[in-house]
């Protein structure tokens, strides 16, 4: 039985259907070869994914492999081929993504139980220096995990244990044959700067250092899990809908307070989450318990923090379209309100206006609001900015461009809807003959 078999044999049952991510390199031929090996005397459907990336020059020769390979030893083949990046160039990130995407294709079409990848322990002491480097959170230090469950697959990586050498010599003695990826040499690429310059010294420390990462690895995927199970808990206590009080989070201890920003930017940014480093942790969490901070942290990828009324909340930048939508009986508007004219005067509100036709031109219109526009604000004295009325009102700036305003065919700003009323908006013992309320689907009286 060779290393990694018992695991495997202990976790699959008869007629099991494996996607596995396969490159023709010595790692993905290694596993390729041991779920073979296993199929003798257990069943198995195995799949191998092939994704070419044409990042080298002998991408070709590599794909021929690949293809005469699982021919010749009657392996089913899926095959992708990407034919340009987004950037104009291969970079690991995009490179990484479009692979998984392309497992997942395969799961769905197989309905496989398992994907496999061969990541080996070596991979798993790089991913973890790489992240400590960058200045990575606690919860990703952990670097790869052997066993991952979804929905409807499970992932798993079952050469963790392995270092690439007793790879090498396996194939080796079997006569196994595999492609090299000359790319790994390159030292232009941080991993392959670690692999060639530290990993040595390491292994002339401990030859089983992978093992020692490997249980570092799973303690602090231990440790993570209970601090996930108490920040659940936490979020129930301090958070109400996308809101947290700003005072019951500055009562955590700090350690406590930095996960729950991570967990909170973790559902935002998602897999885009290495975009966020402890030093940004760090500054936000300073900025939360800061006397007097303004309303506004920005964070990467047009991600901003929120402070108002004692709470604070987390919203991506949406670009609203502007808008200018005329004015009829009833109007469905872009952020889900309704505004309808009504018969009566019923309430003395920012959610009423009440007008005279004499003193406005016809049409009105709602829109969205533009650059230096101004009103003439009711009770003042004078006209006002509708920026700076925004600024009063501390409105946040994610919602500046969802408030609608009306105006009429002179582009008079008339409302502010659920904001300010401007100087045209009459009591309800003058004269109008124009009332729209703006109010939320469903609830008007």
């Amino acid at each position: 039985m060779i290393k990694g078999e018992r695991k495997l044999r202990s976790l699959l049952k008869e007629n099991d259907t494996i996607i596995i991510g396969f490159s023709g390199g010595p790692d993905s031929m290694y596993l390729l070869n041991l779920l073979k090996k296993i199929s003798k005397t257990l069943p198995l459907k195995i799949i191998a994914s092939y994704v070419n990336h044409k990042a080298r020059k002998d991408y070709k020769k590599e794909e021929t492999f690949v293809l005469n390979y699982c021919q010749s030893n009657n392996i089913i083949l899926e095959t992708y081929t990407i034919n340009e990046y987004q950037k104009g160039r291969f970079t690991e990130e995009e490179a990484r993504n479009i692979r998984l995407n392309f497992f997942l294709q395969c799961q769905k079409k197989y309905n496989a139980s398992y994907i496999m990848s061969a990541h080996h322990g070596d991979d798993l002491i790089e991913t973890i220096i790489m992240k400590i480097i960058r200045g990575s959170t606690l919860d990703s230090i952990s670097g790869i995990k052997m066993i991952t469950k979804y929905d409807t697959y499970t992932f798993v990586r079952p050469l963790l244990n392995l270092s690439k050498k007793e790879i090498l010599t396996y194939l080796k003695e079997e006569n196994i044959p595999y492609i090299i990826d000359e790319t790994n040499e390159l030292e232009e690429h941080l991993r392959n700067r670690i692999r060639k310059n530290i990993l040595p010294v390491l292994k002339k420390e401990n030859q089983n250092v992978h093992e020692k990462f490997l249980k570092f690895s799973m303690e602090l995927e231990e440790a993570n899990s209970y601090i996930k199970r108490q920040l659940e808990k936490i979020k129930l206590d301090i958070k109400c809908e996308d809101k947290t009080d700003l005072k019951k989070f500055q009562q955590l201890d700090s350690f406590l307070q930095k996960e729950y920003l991570k967990s909170e930017l973790k559902s935002i940014y998602k897999e885009q989450i290495t975009k966020i480093n402890s030093e940004t942790i760090n500054n936000l969490n300073k900025f939360l318990n800061k006397e007097n901070s303004k309303n506004k942290f920005i964070l990467p990828l047009e991600v901003n923090l929120y402070l108002n009324k004692g709470k604070f909340f987390f919203q991506k930048k949406q670009k609203v379209k502007p808008y200018c939508i005329e004015c009829t009986d009833m109007v469905m508007l872009p952020n889900s309100m309704v505004l309808k004219r009504v018969n009566e005067y019923t309430e003395k509100s920012n959610f009423e206006i009440h007008l005279n036709s004499n003193d406005i031109k016809w049409p009105l219109f709602i829109t969205s609001r533009k650059p230096k526009m101004r009103m003439d604000v009711k009770n003042l004295n004078g006209s006002k900015k509708v920026k700076d009325i925004f600024i009063d009102c501390k409105i946040p700036e994610a919602m500046k461009d969802e408030i609608p305003i009306m105006v009429d065919s002179d582009n008079k700003v008339l409302w502010i809807l659920g904001i300010k009323k401007s100087k045209y908006d009459l009591n309800k013992n003058e004269k109008y003959d124009i009332i729209y309320r703006y109010t939320k689907e469903g609830n008007e009286k």
